[in-house]
């Protein structure tokens, strides 16, 4: 079935019915990124801006369903090696993070715990660790600016 087929069966009759409306745009573009086959990564980013959308249009449900759609994505990219060696860290913060916000304590720390690993010796991401760590012990949702 080509794109134009899928679009045309699976979310033009939701418009139809429903109308487009906003909170949709990152979960279509997330879905039609997944029928053309783009990278994990930009599939779980998608995915991740859908959940944003929910939070700020106060939908838990729906933030929750979309965070772990962007973790199953990121997870992807782990195991396909398709993250690029210096966002590893990034990557293994965001994914403890998002379990974290999804309420699996286990698997949050199981992630947050190998950012410090990834870094390594490298002082200049000596933040992330500390990020990291808080997160684990005492975590926040908003952070200071400092």
């Amino acid at each position: 079935m080509t794109l134009k087929e899928k679009v045309h069966q699976r979310l033009a009759p939701i418009v139809k019915k429903k109308g487009p409306f906003p909170q949709s745009k990152y979960e279509w573009a997330a879905l039609i990124a997944e029928w053309r086959e783009d990278s994990f990564l930009t599939i779980g980013h998608l995915y991740l801006k859908a959940a944003w959308d929910c939070n700020v249009s106060d939908k838990p449900k729906g933030e929750k369903v979309y965070r772990i759609k962007a973790i199953e994505y990121f997870q992807k990219a782990f195991q396909e090696n398709k993250i690029p060696e210096d966002a590893m860290p990034e990557y293994l913060y965001l994914i403890g993070e998002l379990y974290r916000r999804v309420g699996d304590r286990e698997a949050s720390i199981n992630w947050l715990d190998r950012v410090s690993e990834a870094i390594g010796k490298d002082g200049a991401k000596k933040w992330l660790i500390d990020l990291a760590e808080q997160q684990k012990t005492h975590p926040k949702d908003f952070f200071d600016e400092t």
